[in-house]
C-alpha cells in the first residue's frame, strides 16, 4: 500500500475504533480486524482478534481471521530466519527457526532445521527438538521406527544436557502415550532426583507404580502401537463428557442404512464385536470378520507407508462395492449390489462411524 493510500486510510480506521467504543459487539471487532488486515497490520490483527474472542470465544470468522494472521506471520518469520541463517548461521536463530516450525505444523522441515543445527555446531538441544519433531510425526503414523528413533535422540540429548529435564519430560511423554509403564516410572524416578518432593511427581509415580507390574517392555509397547494404531492414551481422550443428551443407538442407524435397495449387509464394529444388519448367520460372522481384517490391514499399511490415519476404505468388483468407514472407537461398513454407493449411503456411514453412538452392543446382537 502506498503511503497516500495509508493516509487516506486513516480516517477510515478511527471511524471503525470509534464504532467499536460505542458497541463492542462481534461484528464491530471484526470490521476493525479487517481494515487492519488490509492495511497488512497483522500484529494488531492477532491482538484485535485475541480481544474479541474473550468477549466472543468460538465466532467463526474471528478465529478464522486470527489464524490467518498467525499464518502469514509465521510464514514471513521463517523467510526471515531462512535468509539471516543462510548468511551468518548462530543457535538462537535455528532455535528460532525449528520452534516456530513446530508451531506451525510444518513437522519434516522443522525436523531438517534440527539436523542441519546440530551438525553445524552437536548442540543438544538441537537433538532434543529433533526428537520433538519425531514424536509429532510418531503421533499421527504410530510408527515404530519413529517412536525408537525418539527414545534415541532423547538419550543423546540427556548426555549432551545432563541438567536439564526437557529430555526426561519427552520420554515420559512418549512412555506413558505407548504404554511402557515400567520405562515411564524410571522417567519419573530420574526427574525426582533432580526435583524430591515435588507433589505432582510424586503422585505420578505413584500412579505409574501401580500400572508398571505387568507393563509391557518399551519395544513390545511400540510394536503394540504400530500394529494396532492405538495409543494407551487414546482410550482416555476419546471418552466423552458427560451430557444429559440421551445416547444414540446403533441398531435403528444400521437397519436404516440396510433397509435400502440393493444392500447385502451393514455393519458396525467395535473391538472384537460386531452388531450386523441385513446378512444372517454365518455370512454375517464372514462378512463381519471380513470387514475386521480389511481395517487392521489397511491401518497398518498406512502406517509404513506414513499416511496417517485411513478415513475410508473402498472395494469394487463382481460382489458389487464395499465401503469402510473405520474410527479409533470402531468402523462401520456397507456392502451394496451396486458398482458403487450412492451419495446418501455414503454420508450415512460417515455419520453412524463418527456420531459418537451409544456402542454397548449385547451377546445377542454380537456376530
Amino acid at each position: 500500500m502506498s503511503f497516500f493510500e495509508r493516509l487516506l486510510s486513516k480516517p477510515r480506521l478511527r471511524s471503525v475504533r470509534q464504532r467499536l467504543a460505542e458497541d463492542s459487539s462481534a461484528k464491530n471487532y471484526l470490521a476493525l480486524a479487517q481494515e487492519h488486515a488490509r492495511l497488512g497490520e497483522l500484529e494488531h490483527v492477532q491482538r484485535v482478534c485475541e480481544e474479541a474472542l474473550a468477549l466472543y470465544p468460538g465466532h467463526a470468522e474471528l478465529t478464522r481471521l486470527l489464524e490467518r494472521s498467525r499464518a502469514l506471520v509465521g510464514e514471513g518469520r521463517t523467510r526471515a530466519l531462512t535468509r539471516e541463517l543462510r548468511e551468518a548461521p548462530r543457535p538462537g536463530l535455528y532455535r528460532e527457526l525449528a520452534e516456530l516450525l513446530l508451531s506451525m505444523g510444518r513437522i519434516e522441515r522443522a525436523e531438517e532445521v534440527a539436523v542441519e543445527w546440530f551438525a553445524h555446531n552437536g548442540e543438544g538441544l538441537a537433538q532434543l527438538l529433533r526428537a520433538q519433531a519425531r514424536y509429532q510425526r510418531f503421533l499421527v503414523d504410530r510408527r515404530r521406527e519413529d517412536g525408537k528413533l525418539v527414545q534415541e535422540l532423547c538419550d543423546a540429548a540427556e548426555k549432551l544436557m545432563p541438567r536439564d529435564e526437557r529430555p526426561l519430560r519427552l520420554r515420559l511423554e512418549l512412555c506413558s502415550a505407548i504404554g511402557a509403564w515400567r520405562d515411564a516410572r524410571k522417567a519419573v524416578s530420574q526427574l525426582l532426583e533432580g526435583a524430591p518432593g515435588d507433589a505432582s511427581l510424586e503422585s505420578r509415580f505413584r500412579t505409574l507404580n501401580a500400572l508398571a507390574e505387568n507393563a509391557p517392555s518399551f519395544d513390545a509397547a511400540l510394536r503394540e502401537v504400530e500394529r494396532s494404531g492405538k495409543l494407551a492414551t487414546d482410550e482416555r481422550a476419546r471418552r466423552p463428557a458427560p451430557s444429559a443428551a440421551a445416547p444414540r443407538s446403533i441398531r435403528p442407524l444400521l437397519q436404516e442404512l440396510a433397509s435400502g435397495p440393493n444392500v447385502q449387509a451393514a455393519i458396525y464394529e467395535r473391538g472384537s464385536t460386531a452388531l450386523v444388519q441385513g446378512a444372517k448367520g454365518a455370512t454375517a460372522e464372514r462378512t463381519a470378520r471380513a470387514v475386521r481384517e480389511i481395517v487392521n490391514k489397511s491401518r497398518a499399511t498406512a502406517r509404513r507407508l506414513g499416511a496417517g490415519a485411513p478415513l475410508s476404505v473402498e472395494l469394487e468388483g463382481d460382489f458389487g462395492s464395499v465401503m469402510i468407514a473405520p474410527d479409533d472407537t470402531g468402523s462401520a461398513a456397507l456392502w451394496t449390489t451396486r458398482p458403487a454407493l450412492t451419495a446418501a449411503q455414503r454420508q450415512a456411514l460417515l455419520e453412524l462411524v463418527g456420531a459418537g453412538v451409544d456402542a454397548e452392543l449385547s451377546s445377542e446382537e454380537a456376530a
